[in-house]
């Protein structure tokens, strides 16, 4: 038996081909997802990459530099410390440093009250007019020796006195100018016994008359540590003050002896400290140890560095970089610029207006900066700020300028609308399809009861066994 579609379901069909072809989206249609390639240009609109801030510059070509890190701490040199102890027994009589000061060289320290030094003072003193006493009388008899001479002296020449007197009257002068000259030096000794006596202490003091002993800064640097205070009783050697010149240090660190190889005398450093976040401190080798330590297998190492502004302390932990220039030289760009795609190191090479992600083989860092071992070329431009939002936005596609976000934004509009417009389509055709159903149904039973119909007599010439059946 022949079958033939209704009208109506062939509108019904033709209404869902429509909307297969034109409603759902085919697979060429489908948005870019997963299969995406993380290494396609993104194409940036100029406002777009000013507001972001975007900004590019051409690689640097530099002297590779190859790196030795070691743990070690910041030591003051021996040789710029210096102890101030109690030169004799006394009292403290005033502190003019305490704790922490900064001093300089022959600054006074200390006064101190001291016995012996008021005893040599007084002694001193007893002897010094005891001396000019005696260089007084010395004198008076050489003025007198010095009137006989001259008469003598006339009394020959007139061949009034005999040559034997007037040898005597100069034998006298000579005499008495001698015992001048003891006088005057043992009143010049008997001064400079309070002198002596201060200049075998060793230190840098001053004495007065009334005992009192200045004690004066050996170098400049700093007051490390104070132990007296005032009125306190003193004796020989007891520590008063220590002080320190920090305006030089050492750094110290411990190699092991398989890294002996990058270090040598000489050598230039560089010095790191979390307490100064990216700041970095020169300096130079000056000694290696000679022996490797049994225990720890490593060997000390003691570099010299000028410490401005005294920031770094003793006993302040630092990083210490061993650097050795390479051979050759290697392109260099910000550290901010290498960016991780798909597990690949990578850089964003721009071109006018598109950024080109591109994989590279990265080495040592210098400065902030990050060796490109390979994946660049001479005169490329590489994004060296806002690198991460290009990779962010590789995800996405290119960003558009304000114009073309208009017109996406409409787009998008109009797509967000396409889910609801395919449900609609869909349940119209099935409202139509059961129209369709019944529909026929009614016709086929219209066209049973009346033979006559148009639509009978078409199925009876379709269909004349059904016909001649029926009656």
């Amino acid at each position: 038996m022949k079958t033939t579609l209704h009208p109506t379901c062939m509108l019904i069909l033709g209404l869902l081909y429509f909307y297969f072809v034109t409603a759902v989206p085919t697979s060429a249609e489908q948005p870019e997802n997963a299969d995406k390639d993380p290494f396609v240009a993104i194409e940036i609109a100029p406002d777009v990459q000013k507001a972001i801030g975007i900004k590019a510059e051409p690689v640097t070509s530099l002297v590779p530099v190859n790196r030795k890190t070691a743990n070690g701490q910041i030591e003051a040199i021996p040789a710029d410390t210096a102890a101030v102890n109690a030169p004799l027994a006394g009292r403290v009589l005033t502190l003019l440093a305490q704790k922490g000061q900064r001093v300089n060289k022959n600054q006074a320290l200390a006064i101190i009250d001291s016995p012996e030094i008021r005893q040599l003072a007084i002694e001193s003193q007893r002897l010094v007019a005891q001396n000019k006493a005696a260089e007084a009388q010395a004198q008076a008899k050489v003025d007198l020796a010095m009137r006989n001479y001259e008469r003598e002296k006339t009394l020959v020449t007139l061949k009034i006195s005999s040559q034997k007197d007037y040898q005597t009257a100069e034998a006298d002068l000579k005499q008495t100018e001698a015992e001048l000259q003891t006088a005057k030096a043992q009143t010049k000794l008997s001064g400079a016994l309070l002198a002596s006596r201060l200049a075998q202490l060793g230190q840098s003091i001053k004495g007065t008359a009334e005992g009192r002993v200045t004690l004066y800064a050996p170098i400049s640097g700093i007051v490390l540590d104070q132990f007296v205070t005032p009125g306190e009783a003193l004796e020989p050697g007891k520590p008063l003050f220590k002080l320190i010149d920090i305006s030089n240090v050492w750094a110290t660190a411990q190699i092991y002896e398989k890294d002996l190889q990058h270090a040598r005398v000489g050598q230039q450093i560089e010095i790191r400290t979390p307490a100064y976040e990216g700041r970095t401190f020169k300096g130079t080798i000056l000694n290696i140890d000679p022996v490797v330590d049994p225990a720890t297998r490593t060997l000390a190492i003691r570099a010299a560095i000028t410490n401005p502004g005294l920031l770094l302390k003793p006993q302040m932990f630092v990083t210490i970089d061993l650097v050795e220039s390479g051979c050759g030289r290697s392109y260099f760009v910000p550290t901010e610029s290498v960016v991780s795609i798909q597990g690949r190191q990578s850089v964003f090479i721009k071109e006018g207006d598109k950024f080109i992600p591109t994989p590279v083989e990265t080495g040592d860092t210098q400065d902030s900066l990050i060796e490109i071992k390979s994946g660049l070329q001479p005169g490329q431009r590489v994004v060296t700020q806002r690198a991460y939002q290009l990779m962010a936005q590789g995800a996405k596609g290119a960003i558009p300028s304000e114009e073309e976000e208009e017109k996406d934004g409409k787009a998008k509009s109009a797509n967000a609308v396409q889910p609801y417009s395919i449900l609609l389509l869909t349940l119209g055709g099935f409202v139509l399809l059961i129209i369709g159903f019944f529909a026929g149904k009614g016709l086929k039973r219209a066209s049973v009861k009346d033979p006559t119909s148009k639509e009978s007599r078409v199925l009876s010439k379709q269909n004349p066994g059904a016909e001649a059946e029926n009656h």
